[in-house]
């Protein structure tokens, strides 16, 4: 050992590890292991390593599997998704003892076999909801007296259904004549916090009010301020708060509609607009750096926001202990 006794020649550290010492180097090469000096050999011709690096590799290697965090990152998925596989028997996972705490961890071999099946694949080919050119799901088209409808996006490519029951493709639409009935406006992102969120049973007809209520939305929040997926023929939708112009009088159908498939938010009805808000409450709350910045690294590999994180962890838990 140095005589640093917060350092570790080679040797130690390949004893440390349980390793040869060619090893060493090779964790050096691969960024696994950084030396205390990259740019030069000691007097006894060895690297020289933190105790503490040693250390962290060392218990990564007792590591009896991926946590759940490491799995999400693997697999793709926020990790509130993977706790949700091992509750629901999707995910192999043991309880070990790690550290002092209790923890589930996953094979390399169980991540592998997630990563080829269905359930994986799927989420993997989530489609966004709009093309490079501005058209957008469920949007209107009309070509004279026609009118259309895109049903299914994949890329710059999609499916439209004419009202007389024809199937097309985009660009077949496009090239018959078939354009926007509406041209979608971009809008700025709007910062205030959360979204309201519908879950509406995909319809048949392209003339459903389900419809017309997406494209008030695309008109008057632009794609910025909308998320939306079809999952199981039911069309998840979340939006920023937004103050829609629309009466009792002209679009009944579509408030109606609103209030009945709304999950997560509030309508408030005035005589010549609709307020949909989210009905967010702050919580305050501190935590000790390192778990804050874990959380802010767990949210990043789930790209989503560090309050979107926080929330759906809280939502799991709450949704947890009621069903205990």
């Amino acid at each position: 050992m140095s005589s640093n006794n917060n350092y570790l020649s080679t040797k130690k550290a390949a004893e440390e590890l349980g390793v040869v010492v060619s090893t060493i180097y090779k964790y050096v090469k691969e960024g696994r292991l950084k030396p205390v000096y990259e740019d030069k050999w000691q007097i006894d011709e060895t690297l020289l390593f933190r105790v503490e690096d040693i250390q962290r590799l060392k218990e990564k290697f007792d590591k009896p599997g991926n946590t759940t965090g490491e799995a999400a990152k693997k697999l793709g998925v926020h990790p509130t998704t993977v706790a949700s596989y091992i509750s629901k028997g999707i995910l192999k996972a043991t309880k070990q003892l790690y550290k002092g705490r209790e923890l589930y961890f996953i094979s390399d071999e169980e991540i592998e076999n997630m990563q080829n099946s269905s359930v994986i694949r799927n989420k993997q080919q989530k489609k966004a909801f709009y093309t490079s050119d501005n058209y957008y799901l469920f949007q209107s088209l009309k070509n004279g007296d026609q009118i259309a409808r895109i049903m299914e996006l994949d890329g710059d490519e999609g499916k439209v259904i004419v009202e007389d029951g024809r199937t097309l493709a985009l660009s077949e639409s496009k090239e018959i004549g078939f354009e926007k009935l509406e041209n979608i406006a971009e809008h700025k992102y709007i910062t205030k916090r959360g979204y309201a969120k519908f879950i509406f049973p995909k319809p048949v007809h392209i003339s459903s009010p389900v419809y017309t209520i997406i494209e008030l939305l695309y008109m008057n929040l632009g794609y910025r301020n909308i998320k939306m997926e079809v999952v199981d023929e039911n069309i998840h939708l979340e939006v920023k708060p937004i103050v829609l112009k629309v009466s009792k009088t002209t679009h009944e159908t579509e408030i109606l509609t609103m209030e009945k498939h709304l999950v997560e938010g509030k309508l408030y009805l005035r005589e010549d607009k609709v307020y949909i808000d989210t009905e967010l409450e702050p919580i305050m709350v501190h935590v000790p750096s390192d778990l804050k910045e874990q959380i802010k690294n767990n949210a990043d590999a789930a790209k989503v926001t560090l309050e979107e994180y926080v929330l759906e962890l809280i939502r799991k838990s709450v949704s947890s202990d009621k069903s205990q």
